[in-house]
């Protein structure tokens, strides 16, 4: 894989103050050379997508930082050599043969110098109260820094590589530790039992030098040229051998680097091999035994140090160049030693896989060897420490604060302040504020014309800060973006001045009339001068008489400011079902007394739109046209608001009034009246005349109906109205009242040309002259003879003498039946007659017999005395 860096300088808030510091970190990223190359191709291609863009970054999970104070001008006349790490103290062994005692921030507490040769390990006890020193001096000394004891001091005159204290170093009187070297034996040391100290021998010579110890709980891990051993002091033999790969790298080059991740874990980082031993324990019969499952993985560098990093690993990395050497040639660039790279921090999970890589940019690292570097750890801070020879450096995991920066360094306002939300409930941030920083993402959005996202983020920023609210609207008011706020502004918690809110009436009654009218009927009108905005609506009304939308708007502020009738006006002419309420609530009849044609229109208006929906839920309910049809119940123009609002109201609104102002429109005339006669047949009995004329006009079925229901109209003039419209059933009906039956009758022979109707007409005026009249009109004509001939039961006509009147041979169609069934009639007749006079002289006789029983019956003579004395 092609690698590219890019150097990312890493500093405290401190610091930042203070002054630059130098460049610690490389954050390195990898991407596949086929991904490199085909993004090369297309930036070859258009010049517009540039490597760093294709790439997506993604953040370092540690940072980093650079000690100074004393021990950069320690360093300046010295080198580091080895490193160890506690709660309290970094301990810090040089080439002189010193060891430096540092506080975290690298000032010099102390100075141990008891060497005369380079310090190769330190360790420090537990407690922090021991530190234990080995050097190429072949001595190791033990220091006690909390009292002025002398150092112990112990010498194996072969030069040491490694020591190791007990854990309970503090707590016991043996004082034990563990140390090896170049002499490849492994030296375990305590005090016996008259103080004297005495050496064990756990590994003795021949497998080379031991490069590195460490103990933890009972159990030693030790390396050798062979491999790492772990020894456990409470059985007091070794327990597994963990051969070194067969094809790593010799032993001497590259330092073997031991870490306990805890009491049964051992990592072991050695060239290029990282190997995880875990200790097992397996109960067999007789006693407890262990065993070690080892897995090991293959790296691409040499493992410089290692240590535990949450559930991942923390490595450090050493690379080189690769040089390809001629070995013929006597060029010297050609066996030069392979130029180093810079050392490498890299978080490995389990599956080998890399989390993260950061390169650090130490001073002189271009010359170092990979056993130059150390890594050691401060467990329960997560504090680790990378040594050179001139460099001490301090990583630690990235908090939330170091997350926000590097995210609000590359404009991800979004997620910073996300993160910081989310962070509320268990802190938050030390350095950054809600607020602050949701303004500046704000500022961000404001900055590349997001205004709708900024807008939809003010709320859970701003929150219920009044004065913040106000600050951004104006922002936004001044930027010409308001309508991209106004959606957000809250009305309540926090209610605004009242400024604000007139502010974006203004802007929109400019710009947007859907919109300001939207926001008017969303807002409460209590958070504004309602006044104050009726006349800035009112003063653009003026010009724009007919903008709908403005008129709207009036309607409802007029309505917010206990003006009904002013609202009235407007909802009338944008025909709003509201008017109506506003009518009845408001008692406005007197606001309506000259709107009745505006009322008529809107009730049209909304007639059609009752018809239409009727016209669909009857196709709904009819869709095959040829099956029987389900009938609806269809509303009437009398049956819509407006006209019964006039007709339940006539003491308000009189029926003249009404009337004078609908002359103009007969259509809404008759509608109105029509409700009227409908309520009351009384009611406005003196347009009754008026009313014949709206009926034949547009309801000619009702005519009739009215003409038999009223008794307030001119029987000559509806008889004129009806002639002019040739109605000839009301002339009929019109001649029957007015007495002049003969005609009425003519008129039905004459125009009707209908038997059944002149029969009927005959029955109801019950006058023998004019069933004369209709028999002798109806000898000549067929027809009406047959008519007569089959309703003798209901006509005053003797049926011999119109048989006998029929002239002679006369045809007539239908006769024989005619006659047949009068025939049959007459005997139904007949026999009718007889039964009933059977019946009658039966109870004749019945009741008869009933009265001689109760005359022959005898009457109590007391009681008849009684009733005798009681009457007299």
């Amino acid at each position: 894989m092609e690698q590219n860096e890019e150097v990312i300088q890493q500093q405290s808030p401190k610091e930042e103050n203070e002054g630059t510091e130098d460049e610690l970190v490389e954050e390195k990223r990898e991407s596949s050379s086929e991904a490199e190359t085909d993004s090369e191709e297309e930036d070859d291609e258009d010049g517009e997508t540039t490597e760093e863009e294709s790439i997506e970054e993604d953040e370092p999970k540690l940072k980093y930082k650079r000690l100074e104070a004393d021990i950069s001008e320690l360093l300046k006349k010295d080198a580091a050599s080895a490193m160890s790490v506690s709660d309290r103290f970094v301990a810090l062994g040089t080439h002189n043969g010193d060891v430096l005692i540092l506080d975290f921030d690298g000032n010099l507490n102390k100075r141990l110098s008891s060497h005369v040769a380079s310090v190769t390990d330190i360790a420090i006890e537990v407690s922090g109260e021991y530190i234990a020193s080995a050097s190429l001096d072949g001595k190791i000394i033990i220091h006690s820094l909390f009292n002025d004891t002398k150092p112990q001091v112990f010498n194996y005159r072969r030069p040491l590589k490694c020591i190791s204290l007990d854990p309970d170093f503090h707590k016991k009187d043996t004082q034990r530790f563990v140390c090896g070297g170049m002499s490849g034996v492994l030296n375990l040391n305590e005090k016996g039992w008259f103080g004297q100290k005495q050496d064990t021998v756990l590994q003795h010579s021949g497998e080379g030098p031991i490069s590195a110890v460490r103990w933890k709980g009972p159990l030693i891990a030790y390396a050798n040229d062979e491999g790492v051993k772990i020894y456990n002091t409470q059985i007091q033999q070794r327990i597994t051998y963990i051969k070194r790969p067969p094809d790593s790298p010799r032993a001497d080059l590259y330092r073997c680097n031991l870490t306990w991740r805890n009491e049964t874990t051992l990592l072991v980082g050695w060239a290029n091999f990282i190997q995880t031993a875990v200790v097992k324990h397996e109960i067999q019969p007789g006693r407890p035994t262990q065993y070690v499952e080892v897995s090991t993985f293959r790296t691409e560098f040499i493992v410089c140090g290692i240590a535990p990093f949450n559930d991942m690993i923390l490595v450090l990395a050493y690379l080189t160049d690769e040089i390809v050497q001629d070995m013929e040639t006597d060029d010297p660039s050609q066996h030069r030693r392979p130029r180093a790279k810079r050392p490498e921090l890299r978080i490995i999970n389990s599956h080998n896989e890399e989390i993260s890589t950061d390169a650090l940019s130490l001073h002189g690292f271009q010359y170092y060897q990979a056993n130059d570097y150390e890594l050691d750890y401060f467990p329960s801070e997560d504090m680790f420490y990378v040594v050179s020879p001139k460099d001490l450096v301090l990583a630690k995991p990235r908090d939330l604060d170091d997350h926000i920066s590097w995210l609000l360094e590359r404009s991800r306002y979004e997620e910073a302040l996300s993160s910081l939300q989310e962070a509320q409930a268990w802190g938050g941030s030390k350095i950054f504020n809600l607020t602050d920083l949701g303004e500046r993402y704000l500022t961000y959005l404001i900055e590349e014309e997001e205004f709708i996202k900024a807008a939809e983020n003010c709320e859970r920023i701003l929150k219920d800060n009044r004065e913040l609210w106000e600050k951004w609207v104006f922002t936004f008011a001044n930027l010409r973006q308001l309508q991209a706020i106004t959606p957000y502004i809250p009305f309540e918690k926090p209610q605004l001045s009242s400024t604000v809110y007139e502010m974006v009436f203004a802007h929109f009654l400019n710009h947007d009339h859907k919109a300001l009218l939207y926001t008017l009927t969303s807002w409460p009108p209590s958070i504004y001068s309602v006044q104050n905005v009726i006349v800035l609506v009112e003063d653009i009304f003026e010009k724009e008489q007919n903008n709908q939308t403005l008129m709207e708007c009036l309607a409802e502020l007029y309505a917010y400011c206990g003006q009904p009738d002013k609202a009235l006006e407007y909802n009338l002419r944008l025909r709003r079902p509201n008017a109506f309420v506003l009518i009845r609530e408001h008692g406005l009849f007197s606001a309506i007394q000259d709107k009745v044609l505006l009322l008529m229109e809107f009730n049209q208006h909304l007639f059609k739109g009752v018809e239409k929906a009727q016209d669909e839920e009857f196709a709904k309910l009819n869709p095959d046209p040829n099956k029987p049809q389900i009938k609806i119940k269809r509303k009437k123009p009398t049956d819509m608001q407006a006209v019964q609002l006039l007709v339940e109201n006539t003491e308000h609104i009189s029926i003249s009034h009404v009337v004078r102002q609908l002359e103009k429109e007969p259509s809404f005339l008759h509608i109105y009246l029509d409700a009227l006669f409908v309520k009351d047949h009384h009611a406005g009995y003196e347009f009754h005349d008026r009313q014949i004329e709206l009926y034949a006009e547009y309801d000619y079925q009702r005519l009739i109906e009215f003409l038999r229901s009223s008794n307030y109209y001119t029987l000559e003039h509806a008889y004129k109205i009806c002639e002019q419209r040739d109605l000839v059933p009301e002339m009929v009906f019109i001649l029957g009242r007015m007495g002049n039956n003969k005609e009425a009758l003519m008129l039905i022979i004459g125009r009707l040309n209908d038997v059944q109707l002149a029969i009927d007409f005959a029955k109801e005026q019950d006058d023998d002259v004019l069933w004369e009249d209709l028999l002798t009109y109806s000898l000549d004509k067929p027809k009406f003879i047959i008519g007569l001939l089959e309703n003798l039961g209901g006509a005053n006509i003797d049926p011999i003498q119109l048989i006998k009147r029929i002239p002679d041979g006369m045809e007539i169609p239908g006769l024989k039946n005619a006659l047949i069934k009068v025939l049959q009639d007459f005997n139904l007749q007949a026999s009718l007659r007889e039964g009933c006079q059977k019946i009658l002289v039966s109870d004749s006789v019945a009741m008869a017999n009933q009265l001689q029983k109760a005359q022959k019956r005898g009457i109590s003579g007391g009681l008849y005395i009684i009733y005798l004395i009681k009457l007299f």
